[in-house]
């Protein structure tokens, strides 16, 4: 339970004190109070319910009203808030920053909600309708930070890109901090695209300030310079080439994960010569569940490449974080492609803000939560709201006196 806010907390309005947008009339009031209740209220992030812990002047109408101003940009204020994180949070003393894509959804009731399509991950999940993005993380050590999203657009949408462009897109324009002395990009086997491995070059070339690489999971559809696909690697390699490999578990949980791996440097088609880790979960487990990894940097142990696939788990984490305690999505806004974007990038708006104002909860080494963080930060805001009203009865005490 909340208790009703009657001003905002004095730390709120310092994380957005440097926003880039040129806000007009109280817009900007208003979407600090948007961002605040995003992630603090408990309930659904509906604009009605977030509008009921708030002043009687903060109404769900005005709520509505900032997501439908066009002039402002959400992705725009999720770079700027993100490059604010990235710069706060403590460096990794080994200075390597993985960035890391992946694609979801957020569902949807309203059959005629114009950027809203139909679809599903795999033959063996259900059919969902909603919204599709793409998200960007940023992870080292414990920390995993949200840098950029895009929304997908459906294919007869005349802006549509694919999801593979819009990841790119994100990956360029992405300006890692200082510390940085080492940027991976790695996904999974759907951006491992040839386009993708180039782009990564690329950032390596106009970069001379720090080294970039790349760490896909690939299909075993690719062939080597032989015209032999990667297919006969995997299935026909016997057991006794695989080698025992443990690396640390995610997010700081304690213990290690036990590997099966087995490394080779080849010469992709189109590509060029990669490290070719191919790693599995258990000494008897078949190959079609042999997942196969690619990486341009040679220097890579195959522990090391593992690692980094590894480090991708926490993106379905952070997906989870968005939809459940955030309420990606839920804002009824339709009618417009920029709206239906607002909706999302609110939601991650509000992630970066838990962890810009709770990142001292997070202890280095132990594991911990956006509901942990969401957790601290209610007590704060709650005894800040309390010792607000004890001054203020105090001052009309003494007026009345």
């Amino acid at each position: 339970m909340l208790i009703a806010f009657t001003s905002l907390p004095g730390f709120v309005t310092m994380v957005f004190r440097g926003m880039p947008t040129v806000w007009r009339g109280r817009h900007h009031l208003i979407f600090c109070w948007l961002i605040f209740m995003q992630a603090v209220s408990p309930g659904r992030k509906t604009l009605e319910e977030l509008a009921r812990w708030t002043p009687a002047a903060i109404t769900a109408w005005r709520f509505g009203r900032v997501l439908k101003a066009a002039y402002w940009h959400v992705p725009l204020l999720v770079s700027w808030l993100a490059q604010d994180l990235l710069t706060t949070l403590p460096a990794p003393a080994n200075g390597i920053l993985s960035l890391c894509g992946d694609g979801s959804h957020a569902d949807k009731r309203g059959t005629k909600h114009p950027v809203a399509q139909q679809g599903r991950i795999s033959q063996h999940h259900p059919w969902f309708f909603g919204l599709r993005f793409v998200l960007l993380m940023a992870a080292w050590d414990d920390y995993r930070v949200p840098v950029s999203f895009r929304l997908i657009l459906p294919k007869r949408h005349a802006a549509y890109r694919s999801e593979n462009g819009l990841f790119r897109e994100m990956v360029e324009a992405f300006v890692p901090p200082r510390w940085a002395k080492r940027g991976i990009v790695g996904g999974d086997a759907a951006y491992g695209a040839k386009a993708n491995r180039a782009m990564g070059k690329a950032r390596d070339k106009a970069d001379p300030a720090r080294c970039w690489g790349f760490g896909f999971a690939i299909a075993r559809t690719w062939k080597p310079v032989e015209e032999k696909s990667l297919k006969n690697l995997v299935t026909h390699r016997p057991q006794k080439y695989y080698q025992c490999t443990r690396v640390l578990r995610a997010h700081g949980r304690k213990g290690r994960k036990t590997f099966g791996t087995y490394s080779t440097r080849l010469c992709l088609r189109h590509v060029g010569d990669v490290t070719v880790v191919l790693s599995k979960k258990g000494r008897n487990v078949s190959p079609q569940q042999t997942k196969i990894l690619v990486t341009n940097l040679a220097e890579l142990t195959p522990s090391q490449v593992v690692c980094i696939y590894q480090k991708r788990w926490a993106i379905e984490v952070m997906n989870w974080a968005l939809k459940s305690g955030l309420g990606l999505g839920e804002h009824q806004v339709s009618g417009d492609t920029n709206r239906s974007e607002k909706s999302v990038g609110i939601a991650v708006l509000a992630y970066l803000f838990v962890l810009r104002v709770c990142h001292h909860e997070i202890v280095p080494g132990t594991p911990w939560s956006l509901f942990q963080l969401q957790h601290a930060l209610r007590l704060r805001v709650m005894t800040n709201q309390v010792e607000h009203t004890v001054k203020v009865k105090m001052a009309k005490t003494r007026k009345a006196a």
